[in-house]
């Protein structure tokens, strides 16, 4: 047996990227992160912030909510995002937001190579979702370290360690960055 030595963890680095050709994807902030004891609640003050400099940029921005908990209360996007009425909120019965191709229509008409990852839980919906857009899909993902969460510091780490040695190339694909070093151009 080898040595280990612990999980990846990769360095932000700055990013700049082309507004005509970046998306966001918000995955899984729905109205439970209003709950304080909630850990995607973490994730509102930095996110409403970066998503209004989004805006601004005019990317697009894709919210997801997971299926169950479409049409009861905690099926709205969390209140903080500020979640304009043209942007879209999906509900994918899977872990992988791609799952049943609403995604990636909406990613490719909107003519996204770039897609910028954020939500919770870092170990779920950002590692099946990411994976997806990277190695299937062939974005270029861009995760800023500060824009996903898990519930511990375990499962949060060992996502994004699995993010840096996704086989096939895929993990060439995926860039971490933080949210105030992300450039629009």
């Amino acid at each position: 047996m080898s040595e280990t030595t612990g999980p990846n963890r990769p360095e932000p680095k700055e990013i700049q990227l082309d507004t005509a050709k970046t998306a966001v994807v918000v995955l899984d902030l729905n109205a439970r992160c209003h709950d304080p004891e909630d850990v995607c609640s973490q994730l509102m003050e930095p996110l409403g912030g970066f998503l209004e400099r989004v805006r601004e940029a005019s990317v697009p921005v894709v919210f997801t909510v997971s299926l169950q908990f479409k049409g009861t209360p905690l099926g709205e996007v969390a209140a903080p995002l500020n979640r304009r009425d043209t942007e879209p909120v999906l509900h994918p019965d899977a872990f992988d937001k791609f799952h049943g191709g609403e995604l990636q229509a909406i990613l490719s008409d909107a003519g996204a190579e770039n897609l910028i990852v954020v939500g919770s839980l870092t170990n779920v919906a950002v590692l099946y979702t990411s994976t997806a857009a990277a190695r299937v899909h062939r974005y270029n993902v861009i995760i800023p370290l500060d824009g996903v969460n898990a519930k511990s510091t375990y499962e949060h780490e060992y996502a994004i360690h699995q993010l840096t040695v996704i086989p096939a190339g895929a993990a060439d694909r995926i860039s971490f960055t933080r949210l105030d070093m992300i450039e629009f151009a």
